[in-house]
């Protein structure tokens, strides 16, 4: 859930909410990155990106009426993706049916999946590069050519922010910016590449 789901369902400023993350993290001896995404007007903006466990830590600090909303939220996400599990043999025979059909559409894109299974977390696009087979000036290049990325600059394009991570750095006292590839837009990259 992003740092503005939650500030929009507990009612406080987006910037308070990304302050008591950051906070959280210090105080739990980790670290997050802020991701990028571009507000209504078109400018980049920062939020966070918190999974279950780090978003109940993080509002059980606030009031109990926000908690019981960010409960509800994560149920209600939850249910989405809730399996039906047959009744009846005929409906599991369906079921067996369909999942054959599913798997045998879907083996390029397992394919894909499987070369980037054993990736964690974000990475450069020339280690993503070398996964798909080609260099990472190839690679970037394509993405800017499919609107992914600006021509001029190593950012994403709107639409695109969940591909992205664009995290800042210090190197021998410059501060510099890197746009890392996320594990999602990991897998949605290469199946492009490979449907190209």
């Amino acid at each position: 859930m992003s740092s503005r789901e939650i500030a929009e369902l507990t009612e406080k400023r987006h910037h308070s909410v990304m302050r008591d993350i950051r906070n959280m993290y210090q105080q739990l001896g980790q670290t997050i990155s802020a991701s990028a995404y571009n507000d209504t007007q078109g400018k980049e903006r920062r939020h966070y990106e918190l999974d279950y466990n780090m978003t109940l830590t993080l509002i059980s600090g606030y009031n109990v009426v926000m908690r019981k909303k960010i409960i509800d939220r994560w149920q209600e996400l939850e249910s989405k993706d809730q399996f039906k599990i047959p009744q009846t043999l005929p409906e599991a025979l369906q079921l067996a049916a369909d999942l054959a059909l599913k798997i045998e559409q879907d083996k390029p894109k397992i394919e894909v999946y499987e070369r980037l299974a054993d990736r964690k977390g974000d990475v450069s696009t020339t280690i993503l590069a070398k996964q798909l087979g080609t260099t990472a000036i190839q690679l970037n290049r394509w993405l800017r050519d499919i609107g992914a990325k600006w021509q001029q600059a190593d950012l994403p394009k709107a639409g695109y922010q969940e591909w992205f991570n664009v995290v800042a750095d210090v190197k021998n006292g410059h501060e510099f910016t890197q746009c890392l590839v996320t594990p999602q837009g990991q897998l949605k990259i290469a199946e492009k590449w490979e449907s190209k």
